[in-house]
């Protein structure tokens, strides 16, 4: 994917979540917000899991502060004509607030 494909998957991930993108000069830490959801986007060949976990929370920091869940919406790159899915990762406590208690558990 060129530089200038991550406009393309930005206008991708808030199709997915029925959202809006944030124009690039914003320059904000959210890149897409819907009703329920604040989005973090990123297209990378390669992204560490630690850089994962720290956006990770970041995000869900922010989705927080908007009574929303926040994801990071991430899309690998793996060169043209060859399709990756789109993974999306949150943290537990925002799975948990999406979720809400498992039958086993106490309310």
């Amino acid at each position: 994917m060129s530089r200038t494909g991550w406009k393309k998957r930005e206008l991708e991930a808030a199709s997915i979540l029925h959202g809006a993108r944030y124009p690039a000069n914003v320059g904000g830490p959210v890149d897409v917000e819907s009703s329920a959801f604040c989005c973090q986007v990123k297209a990378r060949r390669v992204m560490a899991l630690a850089q994962i976990e720290a956006e990770a929370v970041e995000i869900e920091r922010i989705g927080t502060q908007k009574n929303k869940v926040g994801i990071l919406m991430v899309k690998r790159s793996a060169g043209k004509g060859k399709p990756t899915p789109w993974l999306i990762v949150m943290t537990a406590a925002a799975f948990r607030e999406m979720s809400g208690p498992l039958p086993t558990e106490a309310p």
